[in-house]
């Protein structure tokens, strides 16, 4: 025998050896595979808890397929909840099937997504938590130190039944989620559904959206194209519609779209959105949305509020600490009453929280909202409505409006009515209601100036008797005469108002007012039964009435005004004409509602019926009460009163005077300063 021969019998048995352990492999391998591998069970449940630092339970029956792909078939998948969050589980899925490709494991990169052929699940379940602090309970501890994989890629994904728990402490959400899927490029029409029911920030929420997919939106990048979606929504009482696209939803989150929202107020949207908006009438909002990396740009072509009809371009960034709001806002027409809300009124003037006897209204406004955002937007309306009690409106007007560090102002007022002008500003310091060094936080400070120069009385008020009657009714003498009736008073108004307060509703600021307030009626007329009822003159009342009523230039009107703590006290009150002059005197308490004037008439002519006894108008606002002082005052006693007021109104005129503008004299008012001295001695 040679020593081949020897070679190849001693091999012979290795040979055997190799070829029978390997039959033995392939035959345990198709044993096992037939069987599903059900010992890896416990060894794959070991390196998820492992890798997830999570509790995990792989349920039975348990079945592995790897000869051709990775084919895994699980009873039930159990993710537990992380230590600290009361819910039995994060996620637990039911029928669950996944597909992998091997060569999309040997092809796999290290920064690219895992690409799964299909993963389906009867029935997914999970519970979604976030504590006060923000730690939630879909955060992982993982080991990998690595970049940071994007979503994996599946080509095919169906949920019969997928249903989920919200509960966000941060946002006062409870919200119960179901869902379902079945998509896929299998599938020509694929369509996904989430219903959303329960509440969000305290008020019930209800929605629905439906896509084509969950896939395309979650595993696009920012340049695939786009994936239609539509869906409503109803938070309260607000009502929205969606139609438009979304994608790159790991990404950037793009969306692009149209957006039709209505409610009882703009403030209910502000309360989900977690945005300063005030509180309005009832609105209804078109606007084309788009959001970028960090900034949503809105347009919004048609917003109808109450009966206001308004316009605006925005840009909201939310990449700083606090959000910005930029843009502009336009309309053809704003209604004041529709904005009435905002400061704890009604639509019709009334306080939302009645309480007798008093007209302003007391309920507390929400001055936390203004920490939410910074703002600054341009206002340009072609016309402001200031309510019943104006002929002409404002046309136009323009401010800029600012919000930076709970701070509101509204500056730069420029307005124009009845061939005259207003300007001024208004600002409203709510404070850091969140800085705990300010507890309870102040109240919130305000600060008003405003100034009127040259409005035309008669025609910017209703200070003309037809002004007040129905349409299409006439007095008898109306019939007979075509002329119109004269106004009680006219003239261009001119005044200014320089006040601060502090407050939480409009009563308690108004009642907390400090500062002064001036008016003058430079070239104005006053009605001449006015004048002579003013003077308690009867016999030349009726004269009055029987020639008609004829308008007295007023030599003198003007009134200046000193607030404290909500008390206007005039230092000088004057009506001056030809016949009669008529000083005011007394003071209006805004913080009790109360009225407590006396208007002491001087007739300068003689008449046999005059009653010389000041007029007193008491009482609260809702009810003021008309009637004659007990104990009359001669005429010689008005005049010394007068007298006694000429340093304080020649104090008020320049006070008076705008600034921009030459000072405000009026020769009238001189005049009538100069006769009451010589009245004197």
């Amino acid at each position: 025998m040679n020593d081949t021969e020897i070679t190849t019998k001693k091999s012979a048995p290795i040979t055997r050896w190799l070829i029978g352990s390997l039959l033995a492999l392939v035959l345990a391998v198709i044993v096992c595979e037939i069987a599903g591998w059900p010992f890896l069970r416990q060894p794959l449940q070991q390196l998820l808890q492992d890798k997830l630092h999570r509790s995990v339970e792989i349920e039975r029956p348990f079945r592995l397929q790897l000869l051709g792909g990775i084919r895994l078939q699980v009873g039930g998948l159990k993710l537990a909840a992380p230590e600290g969050f009361d819910a039995p589980y994060f996620v637990d899925a039911h029928g669950l099937d996944l597909a992998l490709r091997y060569r999309d494991l040997w092809s796999l990169k290290e920064t690219d997504p895992y690409r799964i052929e299909a993963i389906r699940a009867d029935q997914l379940n999970a519970y979604l938590l976030r504590r006060a602090d923000r730690h939630a309970s879909w955060e992982f501890e993982l080991d990998d130190s690595g970049s940071p994989r994007p979503f994996p890629l599946i080509e095919q994904l169906a949920v019969n039944q997928g249903q989920a728990k919200v509960a966000d402490a941060v946002t006062n959400a409870q919200l119960a989620v179901t869902f379902f899927t079945e998509e896929g490029e299998h599938l020509a029409t694929p369509e996904s559904r989430v219903k959303v029911n329960g509440q969000f920030r305290k008020l019930p929420i209800q929605g629905e959206l439906v896509t084509q997919g969950f896939l395309p939106v979650a595993t696009q990048g920012s340049k695939s194209p786009p994936i239609n979606s539509q869906g409503w929504l109803k938070y309260g009482a607000v009502n929205a519609q969606f139609h438009g696209v979304v994608y790159d939803l790991f990404g950037t989150q793009r969306v692009k779209g149209n957006v039709e929202v209505k409610g009882a107020s703009l403030a209910d949207v502000g309360d989900f959105l977690d945005l300063t908006f005030p509180r309005t009438a009832s609105f209804k909002v078109s606007a084309d949305i788009e959001k970028g990396i960090d900034q949503w740009q809105v347009n919004i072509p048609s917003a109808h509020i109450g009966h206001s009809r308004l316009s605006g371009q925005f840009v909201y960034d939310f990449a700083p600490e606090t959000p910005m709001l930029r843009g502009k806002l336009q309309g053809s027409l704003l209604m004041l009453a529709d904005l009435a809300p905002a400061f704890g009124a009604t639509q019709d003037n009334r306080a939302a929280k009645t309480h007798p006897g008093k007209l302003f209204p007391d309920e507390s406004l929400d001055f936390t909202t203004y920490g939410r955002m910074n703002a600054d937007i341009d206002v340009h309306l072609d016309a402001v409505d200031l309510g019943h009690a104006f002929k002409q409106r404002i046309s136009p007007l323009k401010l800029r409006l600012t919000l930076i560090k709970h701070k509101l102002s509204l500056a730069e007022l420029e307005a124009s009515t009845a061939q005259g002008t207003l300007t001024g500003a208004l600002s409203i310091d709510a404070h850091d209601s969140s800085n705990a060094d300010l507890s309870p936080p102040p109240a919130p400070e305000w600060d008003i100036q405003l100034a009127v120069r040259d409005i035309r009385l008669e025609q910017w008020l209703k200070v003309t008797p037809a002004d007040n009657k129905a349409p299409g009714k006439q007095t008898p003498s109306a019939k007979q005469s075509s002329s119109p009736a004269p106004a009680y008073i006219s003239g261009k108004l001119n005044g200014k108002a320089k006040l601060q307060g502090r407050g939480r509703s409009t009563a308690a600021l108004l009642k907390s007012l400090d500062g002064q307030l001036a008016l003058m009626v430079r070239q104005g007329e006053i009605s001449h039964l006015v004048v002579e009822a003013a003077g308690l003159d009867i016999a030349q009342a009726v004269g009055v009435l029987i020639k008609g009523d004829q308008p007295l230039p007023m030599q003198c009107a003007a009134m200046g005004w000193h607030a404290k703590q909500g008390v206007l006290t005039p230092e000088a009150a004057i009506i001056d004409t030809p016949v009669t002059t008529v000083n005011i005197l007394g003071d209006i308490n805004l913080g009790q509602e109360q009225l407590n004037l006396k208007l002491q008439a001087s007739p300068k002519n003689f008449s046999p019926l005059t009653v010389r006894s000041p007029i007193l108008v008491t009482g609260p606002f809702v009810d003021p009460k008309v009637s004659l002082s007990p104990g009359p005052i001669a005429a010689r006693v008005a005049g010394g009163v007068l007298l006694a007021l000429i340093n304080p109104f020649a104090a008020i005129l320049p006070f008076l005077d705008p600034g921009s503008t030459p000072e405000v004299t009026d020769e009238g008012c001189e005049q009538t300063l100069q006769q009451l001295k010589a009245r004197k001695h």
